[in-house]
């Protein structure tokens, strides 16, 4: 089995783990409105949990955001209509944000490590766990860049959708 398609199936669970998260968050605020508003008894758990599942949420979807090349970027130099400068400035931005996500991964152990024995204000989870979001997204985006790099393969510019990679 290549590398490429191992690749291509962990990206797949991570598409369906953030499918999953978000329904879960989703399931959490409707209970809290619910609970709330029929019930005149709001739930204490819901809205930490509500908000440590979007930062999860949030940290996975940057690396979608990444995967597609459709984050925030500059586009001076596409409109120069130069594939040969594309491809160098595609490649001088991968080697950048591998550097910056290398240097961050490296800090975030060290948080997560420092958070672990902390808990949570009501849910009591270990703390570590809602900053280990931030160590899985640096994970993706390194794990993207270096499988591209040695399958060789080349993103394209078009963004995809979500849809059409589950």
């Amino acid at each position: 089995m290549s590398l490429a398609r191992v690749w291509a199936f962990i990206e797949r669970l991570v598409l369906m783990a953030l499918v999953g998260l978000f329904a879960a968050m989703v399931v959490a605020c409707t209970a809290q409105v619910i609970w709330r508003y029929l019930f005149n008894d709001p739930l204490v758990w819901s809205e930490e949990l509500a908000r440590y599942l979007f930062i999860w949420i949030s940290y996975i979807s940057a690396w979608v955001a990444w995967k597609n090349r459709s984050h925030i970027a500059l586009d001076a130099v596409t409109y120069l209509n130069s594939p040969a400068m594309n491809a160098w400035t595609g490649r001088a931005v991968e080697v950048l944000v591998l550097g910056y996500c290398l240097y961050t991964l490296l800090a975030s152990f060290q948080i997560v490590g420092i958070t672990h024995s902390q808990p949570s204000a009501v849910l009591e989870l270990p703390m570590s766990i809602v900053y280990a979001g931030y160590s899985a997204m640096a994970l993706l985006i390194i794990g993207d860049i270096l499988v591209g790099w040695l399958s060789g393969g080349h993103r394209d510019a078009a963004p995809k959708t979500l849809a059409s990679e589950l």
